[in-house]
């Protein structure tokens, strides 16, 4: 860094300087490779996000198969009246030690991410960049902090079920709020644009964990607020190449989007076209038919167990 008479001498080295410190600059020294405004800034909570959702998902995957074999599904035997469906077993979640490794995984890797963000703050060589100048960053991982506490409270039974799914949808709502804020202030179209849809994924995923809590009986929903979570990650991480290493042109960002949306969608329609449901055939259509409101469970009246 240049003093600053030295600076207002030559308004070129000013200039250059402030570029050199810039998130647009594709130059980063050692001590630049810690905060969001790097590929590692950004690699790492879209691994977290990857890490979790695709966990979910296969987990989702084996429960459905493990059931319609539990069951006589997709095998050519005749089921009872009424077959236990995927949701019926599993949602809200009934396993104790899931969710008590779930809530300390989060709390453990959420608050490494917070010093992580904090660290890359405290040594970055611009000036004007603070521990709580990185505020927005750090509130961030609270918020996934704080649904690993909510999880850990309800393994423990404090709470009511489900209660870690709704703090994920708050979760993602809030992430939306942040998101949309750090794209506002954004100067370069591109960069802008690529924080702005990663405000509305996270919208999406709200929207989605939301109306699974609501609706416990969709199986769409609830895998769809999966699906949502891995492309966040995908996007997170194409926001991180676009830093280091893509130059990603404004008018291109929305079909990157596209594609890594059809990317996810058709991974989870494959997955779902062989997977058998209870009752025989494939598909777990359960989650695609209308349910009165009658027929919803009580969360109060669902018990867990040590079985995953």
């Amino acid at each position: 860094r240049y003093r600053p008479l030295r600076a207002a001498r030559y308004p070129r080295i000013q200039h250059i300087t402030c570029y050199y410190n810039s998130p647009y600059s594709r130059v980063q020294t050692a001590s630049q490779m810690a905060g969001s405004g790097t590929f590692m800034g950004h690699a790492l909570p879209a691994s977290f996000f990857l890490g979790f959702g695709v966990f979910f998902l296969v987990l989702t995957y084996k429960r459905c198969r493990d059931l319609a074999i539990s069951t006589g599904g997709g095998t050519g035997t005749t089921s009872t009246n009424h077959v236990a469906t995927f949701c019926d077993r599993h949602v809200p979640e009934r396993s104790i030690t899931l969710l008590r490794r779930v809530g300390i995984l989060l709390l453990i890797v959420t608050t490494l991410g917070g010093i992580y963000e904090a660290m890359g703050a405290y040594y970055d060589p611009n000036p004007n960049i603070g521990i709580f100048h990185q505020l927005a960053h750090e509130a961030l991982y609270l918020c996934f902090f704080f649904v690993g506490a909510v999880a850990l409270l309800e393994s423990r039974g404090l709470i009511m079920a489900d209660s870690s799914r709704i703090a994920l949808s708050v979760a993602f709502g809030l992430q939306y709020v942040l998101w949309n804020e750090h794209g506002l202030m954004k100067t370069d179209m591109s960069d802008r644009r690529v924080h702005l849809l990663q405000a509305q994924v996270n919208l999406v995923a709200a929207a989605a964990f939301g109306y699974s809590v609501y609706n416990p009986r969709s199986l769409l929903a609830y895998v769809a607020g999966w699906a949502v979570m891995v492309l966040n990650a995908l996007w997170m991480l194409t926001a991180g190449l676009s830093v280091c290493c893509v130059d990603l042109m404004a008018h291109t960002v929305g079909a990157a989007l596209a594609l890594e949306t059809l990317l996810v969608a058709a991974v989870v329609v494959v997955a779902a076209a062989c997977c058998p449901y209870p009752g025989g055939g494939h598909g777990g259509g359960e989650g695609l038919s209308a349910v009165d409101d009658d027929e919803k469970r009580s969360y109060e009246q669902v018990s867990l167990t040590d079985n995953a």
